[in-house]
């Protein structure tokens, strides 16, 4: 679970001494700032683990030099999971040793991924430092950087750009958030003006990356291809990893106990992230375990998928919904059925058409709108259409064939929560796809695609024929999401006289 370099140096007296100063300090003059009632306001006292695994090792591996405490380790990473209060760990720490050990002019910075996140961190520090008379007394809080007017010493957050850093030369410096570095060049920058200042310090913490590729991979692990050397080798480099193991059993509440060592991380906590997170998401960020199944981006996995073609069963007497996804082009339509089974299962038809006549490279929109207006005669169900993809044939089922049309508009903030419906089906295993191949392999090419602030939607690799299709797995979450904010129906169709309507 925790990974540490290979040969931790030992601590003396006076790292053990300077570290406990450092941490006096912190508990004395800086106080919480987060988003948890519980803790804000009350002194910043380090929880046992921090102080072993962070505080102690970072600022207390050195030996003293003339009066000035000097530190072994000028690198060091830190990974934990989410929600192990990162952004007040970093504040706290970079505060802590601007006031304990002050340079004229220092230079101090954080760099953050997006402008959201560095307005996180400002807005941490400088509530730290609104909280303490002392501190409130000796820096400046402006809008982009703070100042101590003594030193002028400036703490500023910077945004992930080469040359946005290529004039700085840190005393201290967080590198916040690893996981989303596209490259290795931030970080030489970063390090290249870092190189001859005295005693400084460069401080990463984060969570794992989404694939076992990317900077922070190859950070930890090395790669010569890239130029990248592996932070174990480097020995003024201090690493302590905190997640599941590959050889774990990321569903097993016991990995989860040995996880759980912050006092407002319980297992109970880790339950709950599981019943409302995917397996991926909760493996990167719960467990802060690199994802071991290859094609992360793959919005479901294929073990559950498999699981899901072994159960079927579709009852056309009982009501469902009826929803349509087509290419402009008409290359491929799909038209998936849902209804909720008494056992709470989900259950689909199907009638996919993937694989146009050779002839021309499309079917004829015509005869498909004929099968539509057939099934809905015949049943009596709704049928869902995006009427921004297919307008004219939405119409047409209206007026010509007295359909009941429900519009769906496959736009964001419908389709992240259709898509997250089918997602949940898939995951506990109760869409049952045994009579739908179609559906089940369109689903097991889905991959993720990440729509701010409402989730992620289903995308492909490439579109139009010979690509992998995902008709039918959009059409699945259109019905889906249909039956799910239609008003409820009638027992049966005899006792609406035949009708059902929205």
């Amino acid at each position: 679970m925790r990974r540490n370099r290979s040969k931790r140096r030992r601590i003396g007296a006076e790292g053990r001494e300077e570290a406990e100063l450092l941490a006096y300090y912190c508990r004395t003059h800086i106080r919480h700032a987060g988003n948890k009632p519980r803790y804000y306001g009350t002194p910043f006292v380090l929880e046992d683990w921090q102080w072993e695994n962070i505080w102690l090792p970072i600022f207390g591996t050195g030996k003293a030099e003339g009066g000035e405490f000097m530190r072994h380790y000028r690198t060091a990473l830190v990974g934990l999971p989410r929600d192990y209060g990162k952004t007040e760990l970093i504040c706290a720490m970079l505060l802590t040793e601007a006031n304990m050990n002050p340079v004229r002019m220092g230079q101090y910075g954080i760099v953050a991924y997006s402008k959201e996140q560095a307005q996180k961190i400002l807005a941490t520090l400088g509530d730290m430092i609104g909280q303490d008379d002392d501190l409130r007394n000796l820096w400046d809080r402006n809008k982009n950087e703070i100042v101590n007017r003594e030193t002028r010493a400036v703490i500023k957050v910077f945004p992930y750009s080469e040359a946005a850093l290529q004039s700085w030369h840190f005393n201290v410096l967080v590198a916040d958030e690893l996981h989303v570095w596209k490259s290795a060049s931030v970080y030489s920058a970063i390090r290249s003006g870092m190189a001859h200042v005295e005693n400084s310090l460069l401080l990463a913490i984060t969570t794992a990356s989404e694939a076992r590729s990317g900077f922070l991979w190859d950070w930890i692990n090395g790669n010569p291809a890239e130029g990248v050397r592996s932070i174990l080798d480097d020995p003024s480099a201090y690493m302590w990893w905190h997640g599941a193991n590959d050889s774990d059993n990321i569903e097993s509440e016991r990995i989860w106990e040995r996880l759980a060592i912050p006092s407002w991380v319980t297992v109970e906590s880790i339950r709950a992230m599981r019943e409302s997170m995917r397996y991926r998401d909760f493996e990167r960020y719960t467990m802060n375990r690199f994802p071991l199944e290859k094609g992360l981006d793959r919005s479901m996995r294929q073990v559950d998928i498999a699981a899901c073609r072994k159960t079927g069963g579709f009852d056309f007497d009982q009501p469902f919904t009826l929803a349509v996804d087509g290419a402009v082009r008409g290359d491929a339509f799909a038209l998936v059925a849902h209804q909720i089974g008494e056992d709470g299962h989900h259950r689909f038809a199907e009638w996919v058409y993937d694989t146009p006549p050779a002839d021309r490279g499309y079917y004829d929109v015509g005869a498909i709108g004929q099968l539509v207006a057939g099934l809905c005669q015949k049943y009596r169900c709704p049928v869902g259409i995006d009427p921004a993809r297919l307008l004219l044939w939405a119409n047409e089922l209206k007026d010509t064939y007295g359909c009941e049309v429900y519009e769906i508009r496959q736009s964001n903030e419908v389709m992240c929560p259709a898509c997250a419906l089918v997602v949940n089906a898939v995951r506990s295993r109760t869409a049952n796809l045994r009579d739908c191949p179609k559906l089940a392999d369109h689903l097991a090419n889905c991959r993720d695609m990440r729509r701010e602030p409402w989730g992620y939607r289903f995308t492909a690799d490439a579109h139009g024929q010979g690509s992998d299709r995902i008709d039918a797995a959009i059409a699945a979450a259109m019905a889906m999401w249909m039956t799910q904010v239609m008003p409820e129906p009638v027992e049966s169709f005899a006792e609406s006289g035949g009708i059902w309507t929205l």
